[in-house]
């Protein structure tokens, strides 16, 4: 979400401001000698495991680690809700518009109309992400954030993302980034930047879209080479007709237009879906989440993320069964 040139500009901007505002205290700290920091001695495997499930721990957090323990410390992030975050919390309240509304923030882009107004929540939301990852205690969630963000990949610079991204950031991929896969989807599947980004708010009979269908299958589920076929992924985009939006993008409101939607009979993935509105797709979602090929799909990428770029394939496979289990 954030890119090297939006973190190398906040970097910049951070350095220069420290260096302007403190550069005589901190002179004076290393005339007197540099502080040792307190870090809590770890193992090889602690280190590497912390540094897996951390943006990098500080030191209260890998003094918190070594106290407790590995498993316990898992468990602890776990449990994120129980984790107090309110000094975080408290960093991210100039950022309006990441607790808006899409209508909301449509509102607040057009109230003004220099650039970096309507840039608003496009960087609102990077800051916001990126000091969440600085300092939040909720560490291994907001890896997750990340990691899900990434799989679920929104380009907030196509308008009108600008209003919608933000709304999906915290009702799709923050909501559900520590919870059930299903509902991930599902919740994707239903998020209007999502539909404006692939296109599926323009699929309609006469003129069918492929755009999300593919994604859903390649990049969501099953995985570039998870088995589907084209015929598949035309077949799963008819099943989608009628997923739009509501007519004033800004509402941010999903919606089921039946009067564009495909009637007929299709066949996905060998599944025979009869005529049913909106819940044809739900019932292909539904196979999707759930097929062999999306939990080894799912379970090759999260390895990678937290063991190693080619993680052994026994521990891929026991991955992959967890996650049908």
């Amino acid at each position: 979400m954030i890119s090297r040139r939006d973190f190398l500009k906040l970097s910049a901007l951070v350095t220069a401001s420290a260096a302007l505002s403190s550069c005589a205290p901190v002179y004076r700290r290393i005339a007197g000698g540099l502080p040792t920091l307190p870090w809590a001695p770890l193992d090889v495997q602690d280190f590497l495991a912390l540094n897996r499930l951390t943006f990098g721990p500080r030191v209260e957090e890998r003094a918190r680690f070594v106290e407790i323990g590995l498993q316990a410390y898992i468990e602890e992030q776990l449990a994120f809700d129980s984790i107090d975050d309110f000094d975080c919390e408290i960093l991210l309240q100039p950022f309006k518009t990441i607790r808006m509304s899409a209508d909301e923030i449509e509102g607040v882009t057009n109230q003004l109309f220099d650039g970096y107004d309507r840039e608003r929540p496009a960087n609102e939301l990077r800051q916001a992400t990126l000091l969440r990852q600085v300092y939040s205690k909720r560490q291994l969630y907001e890896i997750m954030v990340e990691f899900w963000s990434d799989h679920f990949n929104i380009f907030i610079e196509k308008e009108p993302l600008f209003y919608l991204k933000p709304v999906d950031d915290r009702e799709v991929i923050r909501k559900h980034a520590l919870g059930n896969f299903r509902d991930l989807v599902w919740a994707s599947a239903h998020s209007p930047a999502m539909l404006v980004y692939l296109d599926n708010h323009v699929n309609e009979k006469s003129h069918p879209n492929e755009n999300y269908a593919r994604e859903l299958m390649e990049l969501h589920t099953l995985g570039v080479d998870g088995g589907y076929t084209q015929n598949d992924v035309m077949e799963l985009a008819r099943c989608l007709t009628g997923w739009t939006v509501k007519e004033h993008f800004w509402l941010g409101e999903f919606t089921f237009n039946k009067d564009i939607h495909d009637e007929g009979v299709k066949n996905v993935l060998g599944l025979a879906i009869q005529p049913n509105g909106q819940s044809e797709a739900e019932q292909v979602i539904e196979h999707l989440v759930m097929h062999p090929s999306t939990a080894r799909f799912i379970a090759t990428k999260l390895t990678r993320r937290f063991i190693a770029d080619d993680a052994p394939q026994e521990i891929v496979e026991k991955a992959a069964q967890t996650f049908l289990a």
